[in-house]
């Protein structure tokens, strides 16, 4: 017969791994949130300063372009933010996905970028072909540019807003998915949540 030392031996033995594997799965919790968390900010605050840049670098072309004095070193310099918005378009994309879902990364990709470009590339036409020579179809929508970058600053601005807010709520990233029955991934569902839930004791 085991001894009953022996016996009350191997239960703390279990019970102090057991309560040390969920310390240790607690602190990695933790880590990972607070680390996502740093990092969700750094890249909301890189696209908030990459669309304003975006916005600013339109509106001073569209004004030169409108007062008919915008020249070859007023395009290339209108051209190279085009080019940096472009070299971190990809890297943006797949870190929004990354952290904040496919949802959000669509709203960048075919609002947010989709109206920049679009009042982009009215201001482009024009400079290229003049006020005067323009369609009746494209002066329609070339007079329409400041209103048409006025509603994309509102998108983007919007857009922002969203992520704060997920960011705010914990809705981010990794951590996002722990004992959230409804993204499906059971491995990030731990036994004492189900069991709560099962019990009526968490929602």
């Amino acid at each position: 017969m085991i001894p009953q030392s022996v016996i009350i031996g191997i239960i703390v033995a279990i019970v102090g791994y057991v309560l040390q594997q969920r310390a240790w799965k607690h602190k990695l919790y933790e880590d990972t949130r607070q680390r996502e968390f740093e990092e969700c900010l750094k890249l909301i605050d890189l696209l908030s300063r990459a669309i304003d840049k975006r916005l600013m670098a339109i509106s001073v072309f569209h004004g030169e372009v409108e007062k008919g004095i915008a020249n070859k070193e007023d395009l290339s310099t209108y051209r190279d933010s085009i080019k940096e918005w472009m070299h971190e378009f990809s890297s943006f994309k797949s870190k929004i996905y990354h952290y904040f879902g496919r949802d959000h990364m669509l709203v960048f990709e075919n609002e947010v970028h989709a109206q920049l470009r679009e009042v982009s590339d009215i201001v482009l036409r024009t400079h290229k072909f003049g006020k005067g020579r323009l369609s009746t179809k494209d002066r329609k929508e070339y007079e329409s540019a400041r209103q048409l970058m006025d509603f994309a600053r509102h998108t983007a601005f919007r857009f922002l807003r969203e992520l704060n807010e997920k960011l705010s709520d914990g809705e981010v990233g990794r951590t996002a998915l722990y004992n959230n029955i409804a993204v499906g991934h059971l491995d990030l569902i731990s036994r004492t949540y189900l069991i709560q839930r099962l019990l009526g004791l968490k929602s």
